[in-house]
């Protein structure tokens, strides 16, 4: 998606190879699954698993934490940061979504920037999100992201 951000399916030990060859130092794990990853695998500075129910609202301190995650992971010595979770279409893309609306890009844009690189994928489903967290996960990025520490990592290649 960028340089330093990706967005995909779940991160299985048949997809190591690709993970490694992109330099990812971080994986998030937004599924209902458990990592099968370690850090050990990668080697990856952090494999971080946040559960999150498909279909369903995302709890807004669930959303912060994920964006947070994102966030540090990405600003740390130049991580590269690996969002999925089982098929990448709703969850993952709706969780970098909320972290690129965070970091103050427009909803449209943040939406057709994930697209642009995932086509399958459906960043701001509409049962994942609603206004009320839309307006809290920007306030939170203006209070704690901007100006942004990397801002090229959150920009398209």
């Amino acid at each position: 998606m960028t340089q330093d951000l990706f967005v995909g399916r779940f991160a299985s030990r048949e997809r190591l190879d690709e993970l490694r060859s992109l330099n990812v130092t971080d994986i998030l794990n937004v599924s209902d699954t458990a990592s099968q990853l370690t850090t050990d695998d990668g080697p990856f500075r952090s494999v971080t698993w946040i559960d999150i129910e498909d279909r369903t609202l995302i709890p807004t301190d669930i959303a912060i934490n994920a964006i947070d995650t994102i966030h540090q992971s990405l600003t740390d010595d130049g991580g590269r940061v690996y969002v999925h979770c089982m098929a990448g279409w709703n969850r993952s893309p709706t969780i970098l979504w909320l972290y690129l609306i965070a970091c103050g890009l427009d909803l449209d844009d943040a939406a057709r920037f994930i697209c642009a690189n995932a086509f399958d994928a459906v960043p701001g489903h509409s049962l994942l999100v609603d206004s009320n967290l839309i307006a809290t996960v920007q306030s939170h990025g203006r209070d704690n992201y901007l100006p942004h520490q990397r801002p090229t990592a959150i920009a398209a290649p």
